[in-house]
């Protein structure tokens, strides 16, 4: 057999092996270096964390984990084609990649949603001075969420192992994993309608209110172009959430061939993170900034201007309250 014969194949085999291994190691490296940035970023160079720079913050985190979590075991597995940590390692990675890592995206968009609502609807709540502040509440329950997901499918039975034939993350076949599938599709559906509803909603409170007369029609149009362009993101967010969940549980089973049931179940997953990595990398301004001083390509002075302006991952929640106020 030839090399593109053994890469279509439908059995798995080294050239296939190694192809997906060399593949998932250049986007986990990439999407960790991107997340990695926006974490060290926000916390050592951006001055004002709002709201949704923390809830920001907390999505880089469960996208790292997954990266680093690919580097640590599925792509080390599938390049020397063993197992070669005991079961319960594969148990453990798969909860904490597959389960604790992953629920974080999802729960964070439900955490920006809300925090956008807020900000255009209850300004004068949003505005108030907090001792604990809400969206530093709902990071912590987001993460107690994510923990008890971790820990109530760890029982033997409940796994979500790599599967080295497959060069993917499969659950176990027993009643446990068949329950938990149904609750996790329900749950995604829930938050991708909820949060697009949303969306929908705060589009159209944002393009009522830039009908103001004291705004010119320029400054009226570039408002209304702006509230497209979250409403565009808000929808792409979901549509990854929602593409996301389906090809770890039912779209992955379409297809036969292994390098597409790769792409998949396992490519998928970290490349959207790197991707999400990336757009809030350069995207977000008081980010893109911070990294930038970072890195050496920018000095601290020369950040007086990074906290006001739009991201297409972010929305500036400074902004959305100038919106409310004009």
């Amino acid at each position: 057999m030839g090399y593109f014969d053994d890469i279509f194949s439908l059995e798995s085999n080294e050239n296939l092996r190694i192809l997906s291994a060399i593949l998932l190691t250049i986007v986990s490296i990439f999407g960790a270096t991107f997340n990695i940035f926006v974490l060290l970023a926000i916390f050592l160079r951006v001055n004002k964390k709002d709201g949704f720079l923390k809830i920001c913050c907390l999505k880089s985190f469960g996208n790292g984990i997954v990266c680093i979590g690919y580097l640590i075991w599925p792509i080390p597995v599938t390049f020397l084609n063993t197992y070669f940590l005991p079961h319960m390692f594969n148990a453990f990675m798969g909860q904490l990649v597959g389960w604790f890592a992953w629920s974080i995206g999802p729960l964070s968009q439900v955490l920006l949603t809300s925090n956008r609502i807020s900000a255009v609807f209850f300004p004068h709540l949003y505005n108030r001075y907090y001792r604990f502040t809400p969206s530093n509440i709902g990071i912590i329950v987001c993460l107690l969420l994510a923990f008890l997901v971790f820990a109530a499918f760890f029982p033997e039975g409940c796994h979500y192992l790599y599967n080295l034939e497959n060069i993917g993350w499969l659950p176990e076949d027993t009643l446990c994993t068949s329950v938990r599938r149904v609750i996790f599709l329900v749950s995604m559906l829930i938050i991708v309608v909820f949060t697009t509803v949303c969306g929908v909603v705060l589009f159209l409170k944002l393009i009522a209110d830039s009908q103001s007369r004291v705004m010119t029609d320029a400054q009226s149009s570039n408002r209304r172009h702006q509230h497209r362009k979250v409403l565009y993101q808000t929808l792409v967010q979901n549509g990854l959430i929602l593409a996301d969940t389906l090809n770890t549980t039912v779209t992955y089973k379409l297809f036969t061939l292994l390098f597409s049931q790769f792409l998949i179940l396992s490519f998928s997953m970290v490349f959207i993170r790197m991707v999400e990595g990336l757009i809030m990398l350069t995207m977000n301004e008081r980010i893109n900034n911070g990294t930038k001083i970072l890195v050496g390509m920018k000095k601290q002075g020369d950040n007086h201007g990074a906290n006001i302006g739009h991201t297409m991952l972010v929305w500036n929640v400074s902004t959305t309250s100038a919106f409310q106020k004009a």
